[in-house]
C-alpha cells in the first residue's frame, strides 16, 4: 500500500485553514458589534490599567475597514498558505499567523504614534518571512519560492522605512497605513522561525 505524499496529506486541511481565516476575518469586519469591541485602540488597551481591553491584542489582526481591505488580506493569505504550504502544515502555517499577529500588536503597544490599528498585514508579513525560511529547507521550486519570499519581506520592510515613519496615509486606501505593523509582523516571523529551529536541534533531538 502506498502512503500518501505530503503535498496530499495537507491538501484537505488547506481549505480548513483559508475557511478559518475568512470566516474569523468576515466577523470581526462585518458584524458591528465585533468590530467596535475588536479594533484596536491604544487609550483602550494602554490607559485603563489592569482594567484595560487586552482582548484586543488578540483580535484587532481580524478586524478589517471594509471588504477591499478583507479581500485584499484574505487573498494574500491564501496565497501564502498554497506556496508555504509545499513545506509546512496547515496547523502550523494558522499558529505563526496568530503568533505573529499578537507579537506585532503587543509592539505596536511602544509605537504612541499608532492609536488604533486593524488588519492581518503584520500577521501575513510574519508568516511570509517565517515561510520563505522554512521553504528554504525544501529543494527545487520550494527553495527558489522560499528565496523570493524573504527577499520580498525584507526589500518591502526596508523600502517602508516603518522605523522613521509608523503610519503613512494612502489615498487608495483611504486610510493610514500601519507600516509598522509590518516591520514588527516580519520581526516576529523570524523569530519564531529562530525558536523552532533551536527546539529542533537540541542535543538528543532527531535532526529532520
Amino acid at each position: 500500500m502506498s502512503l500518501p505524499s505530503a503535498a496530499g496529506a495537507r491538501w484537505p486541511a488547506l481549505p480548513g485553514a483559508l475557511a478559518a481565516v475568512a470566516a474569523l476575518g468576515a466577523a470581526f469586519t462585518f458584524v458591528p458589534w465585533l468590530h467596535a469591541h475588536g479594533l484596536y485602540l491604544r487609550e483602550a488597551v494602554m490607559e485603563r490599567g489592569v482594567a484595560g481591553e487586552w482582548w484586543r491584542l488578540f483580535t484587532a489582526m481580524w478586524v478589517h475597514l471594509g471588504w477591499r481591505h478583507w479581500l485584499a488580506n484574505l487573498l494574500a493569505a491564501a496565497g501564502l498558505l498554497l506556496l508555504i504550504g509545499r513545506e509546512a502544515r496547515a496547523g502550523a502555517m494558522l499558529a505563526v499567523l496568530f503568533a505573529s499577529g499578537v507579537a506585532a500588536q503587543l509592539m505596536l503597544c511602544r509605537v504612541p504614534s499608532v492609536a488604533w490599528y486593524g488588519g492581518l498585514s503584520g500577521a501575513l508579513h510574519g508568516l511570509a518571512l517565517w515561510g520563505g525560511l522554512r521553504l528554504l529547507s525544501g529543494g527545487g521550486a520550494s527553495r527558489a519560492i522560499g528565496v523570493a519570499l524573504c527577499l520580498g519581506v525584507l526589500v518591502k520592510t526596508w523600502l517602508e522605512q516603518s522605523w522613521l515613519a509608523p503610519v503613512v496615509f494612502d489615498a487608495q486606501w483611504g486610510f493610514g497605513v500601519v507600516r509598522a505593523a509590518h516591520a514588527a509582523g516580519a520581526a516576529a516571523g523570524l523569530a519564531l522561525w529562530l525558536l523552532q529551529e533551536w527546539w529542533r536541534r537540541r542535543p538528543g533531538q532527531p535532526f529532520a
